[in-house]
């Protein structure tokens, strides 16, 4: 698998740079669709872009929508809350991603993406990158309409990733809806409350670090979830179902489950290679094969 095209130039870096010489940084700035990025970026004379108001913005400062908008890509270096308070959007097409995490030198970013909506509309690559080090969270958010991959995770450095309450909605061509790939540095994730539906490959697959699921749904996709390399996926309270496989774990990988629903799927739990074990108390009906989970995977001492 490769890593995905990353549109991080140094024109950009420069650009971000110039537009903050000279310019007094504010805490909370705002983005308006009747913004301009020549403006403040204050609220009462918001930013056109979030890339605008993100050059005008203190570290661990916040940008918020103010109002309806398309708020164009941005990649982001620096620790900040962007809020699209259920307003604001991204759309963007060809490779590439709506949003770009990583940070300027060595300093770790804390980066917050909250209620916000990001489209490929049909056509562009990715929807969120993290190649950076330190902590992203994504909380109520939409990414839907991508080619390739809704969020990717590059373990190039120590990340931390936590999403809730999040859709991710692939169309016909995305085909990872969350993906860690294998890199140098531990990650740690978690997704709680959070649908990934109609992907061509997996909806969640891992190939390092350490993966807490609760509360989610996958389904519609070839694979729900999928454990690889030197990756462990602990799957909670969730529904994986009306997927060809719903659990595969290749060697190296490792899967627990605990209190799920897995129906209706065209293999339930896949001997892929890898381990895959159990408490017991997962609930599995109407697949055509691996149902129910084997019972030599059913083992309250055996969770790894």
């Amino acid at each position: 698998m490769k890593i995905r095209n990353v549109l991080l130039t140094s024109a950009a870096v420069l650009f971000c740079k110039a537009s903050m010489s000279g310019t007094t940084l504010l805490s909370h700035t705002w983005v308006s669709g009747s913004g301009s990025d020549t403006n403040a970026c204050s609220f009462a004379s918001p930013c056109a872009t979030f890339t605008g108001a993100l050059g005008k913005t203190a570290a661990d400062g916040i940008i918020s929508a103010k109002d309806t908008g398309d708020f164009g890509t941005v990649i982001i270096t620096q620790s900040v809350t962007i809020d699209g308070a259920n307003m604001g959007s991204i759309g963007f097409g060809g490779a590439g991603q709506g949003i770009y995490v990583s940070q300027s030198g060595s300093t770790p970013v804390s980066v917050i993406l909250r209620n916000l909506t990001v489209n490929g509309q049909g056509t562009g690559s990715n929807g969120i990158y993290f190649a950076g080090k330190g902590n992203l969270t994504i909380d109520n958010c939409r990414i839907e309409n991508f080619t390739a991959i809704g969020f990717e995770a590059v373990s190039n450095a120590a990340e931390n990733v936590v999403v809730t309450n999040t859709v991710i909605v692939g169309g016909k061509l995305g085909s990872y809806g969350f993906l860690i790939y294998l890199g140098s540095g531990p990650v740690q994730a978690s997704l709680d409350h959070v649908t990934i539906q109609g992907v061509a490959e997996a909806a969640v697959m891992s190939e390092s670090g350490i993966l807490e699921i609760s509360n989610s749904v996958f389904t519609q996709s070839y694979y729900a979830v999928v454990a690889n390399t030197s990756s462990t996926i602990s799957v909670e309270s969730s529904m994986l179902t009306l997927n060809t496989i719903a659990v595969c774990s290749y060697t190296g990988g490792k899967i627990r489950l605990e209190n799920n629903d897995i129906f209706d799927n065209g293999t339930g739990v896949d001997n892929c290679g890898g381990q895959v074990k159990t408490n017991g108390n997962n609930r599995d009906s109407g697949n055509t094969s691996g149902n129910p989970i084997p019972a030599a995977d059913v083992s309250a001492t055996a969770l790894f």
